[in-house]
């Protein structure tokens, strides 16, 4: 069982369904997801799953032709707006990042007229403040949500810059993939719903974690510093990889997704924001969630970053923030 073996299954069954007929609307948004989750593994550099199920299967060729066959074109690819970013020398934490920042916003002219973050408050209210619960950010991808809720005055919020990165640092190469790996098995078992679903993740996962003791070691640290009764993780999506791994260390963790793969959208259910998948990459690539910074290092429970060396990225990343302005 693993990620390949699921989506191949995934991917062939899907295909049975929807080739050969005239296909409704909801079918044919779901043939577009599915051609897009494949398109952005490949745009991230995983490669190997479009490979293997063009090669085997010609799954991409055949879903490319099922769209021209009702004359839709694929979801657009959403590059990142700087691709190849210079960072300063420089380490940073983020109440550092917040404050330079702020002075980029006390100049900024107007607030971003990106059409996606017109329903971005409604995901930052949807994400709501409870008390007694601690509020972890993960950064880079959550940055905009965890300045709503700072300038709204709201406490008890952490900003933990733990992403690919941060695990290739402290634990290897591989141990990104080691820890999704348990949700396409998961997925595979025909878990039913959520509680199944983490269940079976958190042995799997405190497993992996085992053989990166300094990891684990980094992460029970982090959320022994909480003292709130309940946390919640906020990540944009996808697997939830990071979140689950939290919570397989701490009965104490839940999530809030922006969105997810489709295949989980029955398993997070309430847990997510919205049902298009195709968004992600939206969210991802705004300014100051995708350029404005990137891990540098941790050390002594503080997590450090590099930023932009651009004054262009910081002013943009401004706008987006000047647009979440106004109150909840």
């Amino acid at each position: 069982m693993g990620f390949l073996s699921f989506n191949e299954k995934y991917y062939t069954d899907a295909l049975k369904r929807l080739e050969g007929r005239k296909l409704d609307n909801k079918e044919l948004y779901e043939a577009k997801q599915l051609l897009k989750l494949l398109d952005d593994l490949s745009d991230e550099g995983y490669t190997l799953l479009n490979h293997t199920l063009e090669e085997k299967y010609a799954v991409l060729s055949r879903l490319h032709a099922i769209l021209k066959a009702h004359s839709e074109a694929p979801f657009p690819l959403q590059n990142a707006a700087f691709s190849d970013v210079r960072y300063g020398t420089a380490e940073m934490d983020i109440e550092a990042v917040c404050g330079r920042l702020s002075g980029y916003l006390q100049q900024c002219a107007a607030p971003s007229e990106d059409p996606f973050l017109a329903g971005f408050r409604d995901y930052c209210r949807w994400i709501s403040w409870q008390p007694g619960t601690a509020y972890v950010f993960l950064l880079r991808d959550t940055f905009l949500p965890y300045l709503y809720f700072r300038v709204n005055g709201k406490n008890a919020l952490y900003p933990w810059v733990i992403n690919r990165d941060f695990l290739r640092r402290t634990a290897g190469e591989s141990v990104d993939d080691l820890l999704r790996l348990p949700v396409y098995e998961a997925l595979e078992s025909g878990v039913p719903d959520y509680v199944a679903f983490s269940a079976y993740c958190k042995p799997r996962i405190q497993k992996v974690l085992c053989r990166y003791p300094a990891l684990e070691r980094i992460l029970r640290e982090l959320l022994g510093t909480i003292r709130e009764k309940k946390i919640l993780v906020i990540e944009s999506g996808y697997c939830g990889t990071i979140p689950l791994t939290l919570a397989a260390l701490d009965e104490r963790v839940d999530l809030r997704l922006y969105t997810t793969a489709p295949y989980l959208y029955k398993i997070y259910q309430e847990k997510i924001f919205c049902r298009r998948y195709e968004q992600i990459r939206l969210f991802e690539t705004l300014y100051a969630q995708d350029a404005l910074m990137k891990f540098s290092s941790y050390r002594n429970g503080h997590f450090y970053v590099k930023t932009a060396a651009y004054n262009e990225i910081w002013e943009k990343a401004a706008a987006e923030a000047a647009a979440l302005q106004g109150g909840e």
